[in-house]
């Protein structure tokens, strides 16, 4: 497919040249960053890929480079092992295994750019200064070798997971570009909403799912996969040679499932209808779900969840519903993790109790608490009996973290009770209003803790100062 990959783009670039022109003068109606990704797939878990990024300047000031983060660059091996020293069997199955990033050319009416292999980061300065409303081009090629890794990203006996795979364009906060060094513990990704539309081919005999609405065309014998989406934070691809894929429609939500297990889809259908009643419609009009090797309990990415294919029974379904909340607080409502991972995850813990809550799954609920106390006075209990001091304040730099235990802790169950705390303080439908009026404010935007604290001030006065007083105690 490589042949037709070049020749696709070359005519992709003539078009969205003249078509750059048009925009600038009549205005365009959503002004967006675009990525148009294309792939090749190899037999030997290498990926040919070529993409080219429209960006454009709604951010408030004349910009005067791009910065793109490359995290499949973390798992070089002149890098750190992508993982934590606690998870490090579980995450390389078959013994530590590395992946390259080669970066072949990138091109479009820049200046010059350099990668940073260090940071991970390609920084891409201008000709001149990108003013508002302005769009700019960027080309690029590079060669993705694959590391076999039960993590995020990359190949294993079940298949393929391409997530964080592409170059992308770092989020834009306070005037400049945030990134950070990649760290094995938490979530590394952050970025702005974009339109996306990723061209793939299909090896003969696999399934998949992805991010977006999928196209699916015959040329020459050969699968090939176009995947639309938009407003979303990042893409992901999930491909199995072994797994089945199902299907259902609920709301208008096409809601796709890659696995074995029999109420996967039941519990998404019941997880968009329990979080749109509580917060506001899902804001997607596609969601992935993938069953997968996998070192932790799930994650999420724009419109698509993977889960550990090795859970079971309720805490199977508390993932599902957990990874399906983070379209909400994380896809649709973006923070910065890298500083406040409290902010999307502690609100998706708490959405998740609230999701058995609403079910009559009253028991598992309470469960869920009595685990977030227990769990979270035991840490404290052990930091202290081997005279570390726990610092159980919330927010910080994400590679401050010491481990995932910790982490897990503070962002997870500390948080979960702070929210519950907030629920019987200002009552439910008190402190329902405020996420509603949360969700609807800032959708498809980078809110910051401030932010949150407005629309709780706004149902109760004062509610943010109980919340201040706990992300600060230890």
């Amino acid at each position: 497919m490589k042949k037709k990959i070049i020749s696709i783009i070359s005519i992709a670039i003539i078009v969205c040249s003249l078509l750059v022109f048009a925009v600038s003068c009549k205005g365009a109606d959503e002004p967006v960053t675009t990525y148009n990704i294309w792939l090749d797939i190899q037999e030997d878990n290498t990926v040919e890929c070529s993409q080219k990024v429209d960006v454009v300047n709604n951010y408030g000031a004349p910009i005067e480079e791009l910065k793109f983060n490359v995290y499949a660059n973390a798992f070089d091996k002149q890098k750190p092992l992508a993982c934590a020293q606690e998870e490090q069997a579980d995450f390389y199955p078959d013994g530590i295994s590395y992946g390259e990033f080669a970066l072949k050319s990138l091109y479009g009416e820049i200046k010059e750019y350099e990668f940073d292999f260090d940071s991970n980061i390609i920084t891409v300065s201008l000709n001149a200064p990108l003013q508002v409303g302005e769009e700019i081009s960027v080309d690029m090629q590079y060669t993705l070798t694959l590391p076999h890794t039960n993590g995020r990203y990359g190949f294993n006996e079940k298949g393929i997971s391409l997530t964080g795979f592409y170059p992308m364009l770092c989020a834009y906060v306070n005037g400049d570009w945030f990134y950070d060094e990649y760290s094995p513990i938490g979530d590394p990704y952050f970025s702005d909403v974009a339109k996306y539309e990723v061209t793939f081919n299909l090896p003969s005999g696999w399934e998949f799912v992805s991010s977006g609405k999928i196209k699916q065309d015959e040329e020459n014998g050969e699968t090939i996969i176009t995947a639309k989406a938009k407003d979303i934070r990042d893409f992901a691809l999930i491909l199995s040679p072994t797994l089945a894929k199902s299907s259902i429609k609920f709301d208008g939500v096409e809601i796709s499932y890659l696995g074995e297990k029999p109420d996967t889809l039941a519990y998404a259908q019941k997880a968009l209808e329990v979080y749109g009643k509580l917060f506001g419609k899902y804001a997607y009009d596609t969601l992935a779900i993938a069953d997968m090797p996998f070192v932790a309990g799930g994650m999420e990415y724009g419109a698509l969840c993977v889960i550990n294919e090795t859970l079971g029974g309720a805490t199977y379904e508390e993932v599902v519903a957990h990874e399906i909340a983070h379209q909400w607080w994380y896809g649709a409502v973006g923070s910065n993790n890298l500083t406040d991972a409290w902010q999307d995850e502690g609100l998706t813990s708490y959405a998740t109790y609230l999701y058995f809550v609403n079910i009559g799954n009253v028991e598992y609920s309470s469960l869920m608490m009595s685990d977030a106390y227990s769990q979270f006075h035991r840490f404290i209990d052990i930091q202290n009996s081997v005279g570390e001091s726990a610092k159980g304040v919330l927010g910080g730099k994400l590679n401050s973290f010491p481990s995932n235990y910790y982490y897990t802790n503070i962002t997870y169950n500390k948080s979960l009770i702070m929210w519950k705390y907030l629920q019987d303080t200002l009552g439910k439908d008190t402190l329902t209003k405020a996420l509603q009026e949360y969700y609807a404010t800032y959708k498809f935007k980078i809110v910051s803790p401030d932010n949150l604290y407005a629309c709780l001030d706004n149902s109760y006065a004062n509610a943010s100062n109980m919340m201040k007083n706990w992300i600060a105690s230890v």
